[in-house]
C-alpha cells in the first residue's frame, strides 16, 4: 500500500507530503490542488514506465542504471501540457535566490522530485523520480539515489490506474491500442476510449468481469448493456437496451448506442469500464460525481468501495460531492481548504462540507421523487440496513437501491427528525416517514419522538452495530480484508479467540439470543468492535462496518433485524 507521497517543486506544491489510507478523499473547491495530486502519482508512474523501458532489468540496456531518460512532450501522456515548464512550481525550472543550496549558483537547474512511500508486509519502502527540465518539449527523469534497491517491491506491488474527469463520448470509435488510449487520457479525452474498456472487460477470459459490470449497470440504471461487437466495421459497437426484458433477446425493448445515453450513464460506464478492465492495487478517481445525480452519488460511491476491498485496491477520490463527504470518516478525508490537511474529527468533516456549498435543495429534490422518508441516527446505520436487506434479499431493497430517501439524524436527538418532518410536511402534504432509534433510546417518552405520520421504532438492542455481533461473521470478514490464505487463516483465529475472551460464553455461543441483556448493555461501535480491529491489527473504521453486514449470511442475523426492515418497508413500500 501507498503510505505517503512527497512533491518538490511540482506544480503548486513547492515542498508538500500527503498521507494516504486505503480510502483517502480529497476534498476542496475548484483549482485548490485536488487533481494536482493525482497528476503527481501520475506523473511519478509514468516516470516509472519509461525509466523500465529504457533503463530497467528487461531493457537490454547498457547504460547505467542511474542515468537519467528523456521524455518528451509528445510521449508525455500523463497530462494535456502546452509546455514542460507547466510541470514546475509557478514555472521556474532554475532555482531562485532564496532556494540556493551550499556551492550552487543562482540558475542551477530546479531538479522536482516525486517520491512514493510504501508498505509491503511490514516492510517500508520509498521511490522517487528526479526529474529535470530540458526545455519546452523534454524533460529527463531517473530514481533517486538509492532507490533501485526497492524497485522489486515497486514492480511487484505497484500499479496505477487513473480514472480523469469524463468527457463526451464519441459517436463512432475504432479499436485502439493501449499506448494510444493512454495518449488520449493524456489529451483529456477518456470519453473516446470508453467502448474500448467495456470491449476489453467483455473479452477477458475472467467472464465474471463483464456478468458483474453488466449487473451493475443494470441495477443502477434500470437498462440492459449488451456486449460490445467489433468486426466487420471499422468501429466498436456497444449498445443497451432500453429497459429489462424478461428473456434473453430484446424483448421488443428498444436497442439504443451508448451515446445516447446521458452523461451520469456514461461517467458510471467509464468508471465501471476502468475498474474492470485496468484492475490495480491504486485508482485515482478524478471527480467521479461530476456528472452524477446526487441520488446517484451514493450508490457508486458505495460500490466503488466494495469493487476496490474485494480486489484489495487503495483508493484516492477527488470530489465535491457532499454525498461522499458524509459518507466518509473524518480520518479518510484530506481538506483541501486554506491548505492540505487531514481531517481529524467529525466537526472538521462538517465545516468541509459546509464550506464546500454544494447541494443546498437536496430535500427539495428528494421530495419530488419520494412520499416517504427514512431517518436513522446516521450514515452507518443506513449502510448497514441496506447491506442487510440485500442479504436477506427483502423486499425494501428495492427502496434502497432507487430512491432511498432518508436523513442523516446526526445522534440519537429525536427531535432533529421531528423539525426536519415538519418542515417537509410543509413541502409534501402527504409526506410520511419512519424514525429508526437505538435502544439506547428505549427510555425516552414517546411524546418526545411522535409526528403525525412519523412512525417510530426501536432497536432491542444498544444500537445497530450490535448485530453484527456474531463471531463466525466477524472472522470471517477479518479474513478477506487480511488478504494472503495464510494472512487469512491468522486473522480469522485471532478474531475467534479474541471474541471467546471478551463475550459472555452463552452469548458467543448462541448471539442470535440475548438472555441476559449483554447486548442490550453494549455500546458495540465504541468498544467491542473497534477494540477486536485494533486487536486482528485491521484498519476498519466505523464508515465501514456496513462492508461487514454484506459479508453475514441471512442465519447469522436475529430475526428483528427482518422485522425492522419490514416495518420501515410497511410504510414506505409505496415509494419503491
Amino acid at each position: 500500500m501507498i503510505k505517503s507521497i512527497h512533491c518538490r517543486y511540482f506544480k503548486r506544491f513547492a515542498d508538500q507530503t500527503f498521507d494516504l489510507s486505503p480510502l483517502t478523499l480529497l476534498a476542496g473547491p475548484n483549482n485548490s490542488g485536488k487533481s494536482t495530486l493525482l497528476h503527481a502519482i501520475m506523473v511519478w508512474n509514468l516516470a516509472l514506465q519509461k525509466w523500465l523501458e529504457r533503463r530497467g532489468p528487461d531493457s537490454k540496456s547498457k547504460a547505467k542504471e542511474r542515468t537519467g531518460v528523456p521524455i518528451t512532450r509528445q510521449e508525455f501522456t500523463a497530462i494535456p501540457l502546452p509546455s514542460m515548464d507547466q510541470l514546475w512550481t509557478d514555472t521556474y525550472t532554475a532555482l531562485k535566490k532564496d532556494e540556493l543550496g551550499d556551492g550552487q549558483k543562482l540558475g542551477a537547474p530546479r531538479v522536482m522530485s516525486i517520491t512514493l512511500h510504501g508498505e509491503d508486509n511490514g516492510h517500508a519502502w520509498e521511490f522517487g523520480f528526479e526529474i529535470r527540465h530540458s526545455g519546452p518539449e523534454q524533460i529527463h527523469v531517473k530514481p533517486r539515489e538509492g532507490d533501485l534497491a526497492n524497485l522489486a517491491t515497486v514492480q511487484r506491488t505497484v500499479s496505477i490506474v487513473y480514472v480523469p474527469p469524463f468527457s463526451g463520448v464519441s459517436v463512432n470509435e475504432t479499436r485502439h491500442d493501449r499506448p494510444y488510449q493512454d495518449m488520449l487520457l493524456g489529451q483529456g479525452k477518456a470519453g473516446e476510449i470508453i467502448r474500448n474498456l467495456l470491449l476489453s472487460v467483455s473479452e477477458n477470459e475472467d467472464h465474471t468481469r463483464w456478468t458483474e459490470l453488466s449487473d451493475l449497470i443494470e441495477t443502477i440504471f434500470r437498462v440492459r448493456l449488451k456486449k460490445p461487437r467489433y468486426g466487420g466495421s471499422p468501429y466498436i459497437a456497444c449498445d443497451y437496451l432500453k429497459g429489462i426484458p424478461e428473456g434473453t433477446g430484446a424483448g421488443g425493448l428498444p436497442v439504443l448506442d451508448i451515446s445516447t445515453a446521458g452523461t451520469g450513464f456514461h461517467q458510471v460506464l467509464l468508471i465501471l469500464g476502468f475498474l474492470f478492465s485496468r484492475q490495480s492495487s491504486l485508482i485515482l478517481l478524478d471527480e467521479p460525481d461530476a456528472h452524477l445525480h446526487v441520488i446517484l452519488q451514493k450508490q457508486v460511491y458505495d460500490r466503488l468501495r466494495s469493487i476496490c476491498l474485494r480486489q484489495q485496491g487503495q483508493l484516492v477520490l477527488a470530489t465535491h460531492a457532499e454525498v461522499f463527504i458524509d459518507d466518509t470518516d473524518p480520518s479518510q478525508i484530506v481538506s483541501f481548504f486554506d491548505h492540505p490537511h487531514r481531517l481529524l474529527t467529525d466537526i472538521d468533516r462538517a465545516r468541509v462540507r459546509e464550506a464546500l456549498k454544494r447541494i443546498t435543495s437536496l430535500d427539495l429534490l428528494l421530495a419530488e421523487k419520494s412520499d416517504g422518508i427514512l431517518y436513522v441516527e446516521g450514515h452507518t446505520d443506513f449502510n448497514l440496513l441496506k447491506a442487510w436487506a440485500r442479504v436477506l434479499k427483502h423486499e425494501s431493497l428495492r427502496w434502497f437501491e432507487s430512491v432511498a430517501y432518508w436523513h442523516d439524524n446526526h445522534g440519537r436527538d429525536p427531535k432533529e427528525a421531528k423539525r426536519h418532518f415538519f418542515a417537509l410536511r410543509g413541502i409534501r402534504a402527504n409526506m410520511r416517514g419512519v424514525l429508526l432509534l437505538d435502544g439506547d433510546n428505549r427510555n425516552l417518552p414517546d411524546r418526545e419522538v411522535k409526528a403525525d405520520g412519523l412512525e417510530v421504532l426501536r432497536w432491542e438492542r444498544y444500537e445497530a452495530e450490535s448485530y453484527l455481533l456474531h463471531p463466525a461473521a466477524l472472522a470471517r470478514f477479518a479474513a478477506s480484508k487480511a488478504g494472503g490464505e495464510l494472512f487469512a487463516l491468522q486473522a480469522s483465529d485471532q478474531a475467534m479467540n479474541y471474541l471467546r475472551g471478551k463475550m459472555p460464553p452463552d452469548v458467543f455461543q448462541n448471539p442470535l439470543s440475548d438472555n441476559g441483556g449483554y447486548l442490550e448493555g453494549l455500546r458495540a461501535s465504541k468498544t467491542l468492535l473497534p477494540d477486536l480491529f485494533a486487536h486482528v491489527k485491521l484498519d476498519v473504521p466505523k464508515s465501514d462496518y456496513f462492508l461487514i453486514a454484506e459479508t453475514m449470511q441471512a442465519e447469522e442475523l436475529p430475526p428483528e433485524v427482518r422485522l425492522k426492515l419490514d416495518a420501515i418497508w410497511s410504510v414506505l413500500r409505496r415509494v419503491g
